[in-house]
């Protein structure tokens, strides 16, 4: 099979990035788990696409930050994201500027990296108001100290939880977190 060796490596990864988040919280090393801790701030720059009619369009980049407040397992957020740019996008609303409040949380488990969030967008546009359900998987990886990267891919469904009209989003998004 094509996909035996890309497959290994991913699962390889994951496990090894587990094994050594838990030497790293481990009483014996003397450090604390960076992922439990109270309060967090990230800061990302992301770009998505929309899936539209059978045709794929670009999204606009978009800034978020993201505080945190939380432990272990679960951390609740509020994120503030922003479109840098006005884009239009097969006759649709929904590459115009917007400012959106995302509130919501993440279940993290200790032992991995990763993410599951969950968030429900408060879009304001100068075309209406809108809300919806986000659903994220990300990566938020320790570098040094309090320092993270952070990776994530989102979908967000409309306030009758479907697609709609405009389309199926999914968003990218990659920066840096700090975990005091």
């Amino acid at each position: 099979m094509k996909f035996t060796a890309p497959l290994l490596f991913v699962i390889t990864i994951t496990f090894a990035a587990g094994a050594a988040r838990a030497e790293e919280g481990s009483e014996s090393s003397g450090r604390q788990d960076p992922n439990a801790y109270g309060f967090g701030l990230a800061l990302t720059i992301g770009e998505g696409m929309y899936f539209i009619h059978d045709e794929v369009y670009r999204g606009p980049v978009s800034l978020e930050i993201v505080p945190s407040f939380g432990w272990s397992w679960f951390k609740f957020d509020l994120g503030l994201s922003t479109t840098l740019e006005s884009i239009q996008i097969a006759g649709t609303h929904v590459g115009n500027w917007n400012f959106t409040f995302r509130p919501g949380g993440r279940l993290t488990p200790p032992m991995l990296p990763l993410y599951l969030r969950v968030a429900f967008p408060l879009q304001i546009q100068r075309h209406n108001f809108d809300w919806g359900v986000m659903f994220g998987l990300g990566a938020d990886i320790h570098l040094v100290g309090i320092l993270g990267l952070v990776l994530e891919a989102d979908t967000t469904l409309n306030n009758d939880l479907s697609w709609g009209s405009d389309g199926v989003p999914l968003e990218f998004r990659a920066g840096l977190s700090l975990h005091f």
